[in-house]
């Protein structure tokens, strides 16, 4: 058994010769949600959600992913909910008592097993190594259409087959998925029936966090400033870059602007540590917020005054998987840009 299941295990008190399952599914009708490691040992069956950094929204998902079960197996009697993850944030532990969630702590080296940048390499595109079920609202070709409904509101299926470049069968396959999810009103022409919802289940399926290796605490004083000296020096030494969630959303039109944070991709391992040069001990500066892109976002990036950003769609995807703190910018983004960016 590999060092980090062992780790766990000895940690929840369960027996080694237990069988964990990774990303074990849940079905909510036509969907399927993924909850990141089950354990089942005798009669109990241990859910396991891991985050870098374990807070409230971590808590809530698996308390709810709990409650979507469905009728449990026989043999199952006992349920256990388990968060684990680098670090917890200071006000989810009473959270977590009160639910009766238990918390693991895993020692950063264990915990780089966990994420995809373990196995990554500059041949390989990190990407290649998270697989999204095509059922799923965030999987590349689901949400190039969500987003075309949203930004260019197309008149028919066809349109939005031609728009997006996807086949109409296609097409047409993840229409009716995401009308059976609720996301798109039946018989009443292509349209999203509920932003708030579609946004909260984008939060779920791909949390943001998921794919944040690292932070660098800088001395900048805005994040206009770290992204414009970071973009600068990337640039100069050629590495593959790109901003996102909140600082690209304002090279689209938000008016929602953060300053405490810089949010960026970068694909290369090697070249994320260049990024550590910027490190400063205080913590009064914006923090950078490193990312390992899960697809290619460089391929359809857009560059704007030398600033290289993910194009619009992947914009509110990663806004979106920021949870309540990108939903209001994500709505913004959604309301301004329409078809000018097409």
């Amino acid at each position: 058994m590999e060092p980090e299941y062992q780790y766990i295990l000895e940690k929840l008190g369960i027996a080694p010769d237990a069988q964990v399952v990774r990303e074990y599914p849940i079905r909510v009708g036509d969907r399927e949600l993924l909850v990141d490691i089950a354990v089942k040992s005798r009669d109990t069956l241990t859910l396991i959600e891991v985050k870098s950094r374990i807070n409230e929204d971590t808590i809530y998902r698996i308390y709810t992913l709990s409650h979507l079960l469905g009728e449990r197996p026989k043999e199952i009697k006992r349920l256990r909910l388990v968060c684990a993850g680098k670090s917890l944030k200071y006000s989810s532990q009473e959270l977590a008592d009160k639910l009766g969630i238990e918390i693991v702590i895993i020692p950063p080296k264990l915990y780089h097993s966990f994420v995809p940048t373990g196995t990554t390499s500059k041949d390989i595109p990190p990407y290649e190594h998270i697989k999204f079920s095509p059922s799923r609202i965030t999987s590349e070709k689901a949400w190039k259409i969500v987003c075309t409904i949203l930004t260019d509101k197309p008149p028919s299926m066809l349109a939005l087959s031609r728009l997006t470049g996807i086949s109409y069968g296609w097409t047409n396959t993840i229409v009716h998925k995401l009308e059976n999810s609720e996301i798109i009103p039946r018989e009443y022409g292509l349209m999203i029936k509920d932003v708030d919802r579609l946004l909260n289940a984008v939060s779920w399926e791909r949390p943001l966090e998921s794919l944040h290796v690292e932070t660098v605490n800088t001395g900048f004083k805005t994040a206009t400033n770290c992204i414009n000296e970071v973009a600068l020096n990337l640039n100069k030494r050629g590495v593959d870059y790109a901003f996102t969630a909140h600082s690209s959303a304002l090279y689209y039109g938000s008016s929602i602007i953060r300053d405490d944070f810089a949010y960026i991709y970068i694909p290369d391992s090697l070249e994320r540590s260049f990024l550590r040069t910027y490190s400063v001990e205080e913590t009064r500066g914006c923090a950078l917020k490193i990312y390992v892109p899960d697809r290619d976002v460089m391929k359809s990036s857009k560059v704007f005054n030398g600033i290289r950003v993910v194009d619009h769609c992947q914009n509110l995807l990663d806004l979106a998987g920021l949870g309540i703190d990108g939903r209001t910018s994500a709505k913004d983004l959604v309301s301004k840009i329409g078809r000018k960016e097409r």
